[in-house]
């Protein structure tokens, strides 16, 4: 019987083992922690968004890379959906378009529904780290589950899926321990940079704000925007708008965002209130603009402008902040960087390496949160793996 080697328990390995269930062959999915879907779990901590209920082009247009917006093509937020249902799980779309799991639900009931789906045919080999590979073989290191230090083994494959995460939260086994192994093959690896991460400001535009929020302001930087609240934090600002334009941001010499603190009124109807107030100040009021705003123009935008209705309405929708840089990597939500997409196939298979595939956030592609990055992982594991059942299935029907 051939043996499909997965390495990697998150999402992206997940799924890749699920298209595999109906092919006669045995399934091997390794993961270097006690147990699977350590980031999956981790995800779960602030709400678990699972994914979008955009449209498909919507969906797609969230993704920077056309190599997922391909594998989403082949495996849509629908269909991810409807095998989520499939398992036993119900799912839920909230106010602003984001699905979790349905009421009652927790992070931890959705993975265990999807172990007990694979188990009658995976096999599961935990802390078991990946080491190196070749054409048919995979070099694993087994020193923490026999308690043997330095020991490793080498394992035959007939298909190996590496599912081996990017480099943020290296607690949960996303460590990028596989980048150095891969870069020796000669295989071409964009840098790690870190995605969805907080911004940085410098210290004077921090004040006493610690814990206060901006409620309801648009980010724009490049062609890149959101709606949403920012809090600022001892070092800057965190949440969705904050973390939709890093993209765009890390291309920028000298980084420079722009907020838009009243973006569901119009330039020229703020522009009203504020020629209508007795004083700039009460026209600050007068918009309800929060503690953080106030600061912010007040302490930044010359008095020459303060007292210029319309200069003061530029600053109010088109407001500047340069950044001092993003929060370290391994405590960001993800990385940008891995696997060139030159390097494999729609599917994920490696050009050097035939029967050999990556997927997940290993492979280089980016997107916000809100859903994209587990819907990205599921999708690639989804190509991945249903590339190496159809050639294996292929295989084994007679001429």
């Amino acid at each position: 019987m051939k043996r499909i080697i997965i390495i990697g328990g998150g999402p992206a390995g997940l799924m890749a083992a699920t298209q595999l269930l109906k092919s006669d062959c045995e399934i091997l999915l390794l993961d270097q922690k006690a147990s699977v879907g350590r980031k999956f779990l981790v995800a779960g901590d602030g709400g678990f968004n699972l994914t979008h209920s955009e449209t498909p082009s919507e969906f797609r247009d969230k993704y920077d890379s056309e190599w997922i917006k391909k594998a989403i093509r082949q495996f849509s937020n629908k269909d991810w959906i409807k095998f989520l249902k499939q398992i036993g799980i119900e799912t839920k779309v909230g106010s602003s378009g984001k699905i979790f799991p349905a009421d009652e639900i927790k992070p931890i009931q959705v993975l265990n529904a999807w172990k007990e789906f694979l188990a009658p045919k995976v096999q599961f080999m935990l802390n078991t780290r990946f080491v190196n590979f070749d054409e048919n073989q995979v070099e694993v290191d087994i020193s923490t589950s026999l308690n043997t230090p330095g020991k490793t083994e080498k394992l035959d494959f007939d298909y190996l899926v590496l599912a081996l995460g990017g480099k943020s939260w290296s607690v949960t086994g996303s460590d990028g321990a596989w980048f150095p192994i891969l870069a020796q093959k000669g295989i071409a690896l964009n840098e790690f940079l870190p995605s969805n991460s907080g911004l940085v400001l410098y210290e004077n535009w921090l004040g006493d704000l610690e814990g206060k929020i901006l409620k309801n302001i648009q980010t724009s930087c490049g062609n890149q925007s959101c709606t949403g609240d920012l809090t600022i934090t001892q070092y800057g600002v965190e949440g969705k708008p904050a973390y939709a334009i890093n993209g765009a941001l890390r291309k920028m010499e000298k980084p420079v965002f722009k907020v838009d603190f009243k973006p569901q009124m119009t330039s020229d109807k703020v522009f009203e209130i504020l020629k209508k107030a007795k004083n700039p100040s009460q026209g600050l009021k007068e918009l309800k603009l929060g503690e953080v705003a106030i600061f912010w123009i007040k302490t930044f935008v010359s008095k020459e402008r303060f007292l210029n209705p319309k200069e003061l309405t530029k600053a109010i929708k088109e407001f500047p902040i340069g950044i001092k840089g993003f929060r370290p990597i391994d405590e960001v939500i993800s990385t940008a960087g891995g696997v060139a997409d030159s390097e494999i196939s729609e599917f994920g298979e490696l050009n050097q390496f035939p029967n050999v595939f990556v997927a997940g956030e290993m492979i280089d592609w980016d997107a916000p949160t809100g859903g994209y990055l587990i819907q990205g992982s599921v999708s690639s594991g989804y190509v991945a793996g249903k590339a190496i059942s159809r050639a294996f299935d292929s295989a084994q029907s007679p001429e």
